[in-house]
């Protein structure tokens, strides 16, 4: 499972009723979905390197 999909979890299963206030809820959630924006960054840039470096390897092989 992916790091994003994780995050995305957490945040789904975190209930109003488990926080004292809203204001404490909001700032989990605001937390939550930055650590799932990051991951889904990191995930889409290790992605790409990866098809870099496949096309460079196909290329490698053709020179």
């Amino acid at each position: 499972m992916k790091n994003s999909e994780v995050k995305k979890l957490q945040a789904l299963s975190i209930r109003r009723d488990d926080v004292v206030s809203d204001e404490n809820w909001f700032k989990m959630m605001r937390d939550i979905f930055f650590g799932y924006e990051n991951e889904v960054v990191l995930e889409r840039a290790a992605e790409q390197k990866l098809k870099e470096c496949a096309v460079e390897e196909k290329v490698c092989k053709r020179g």
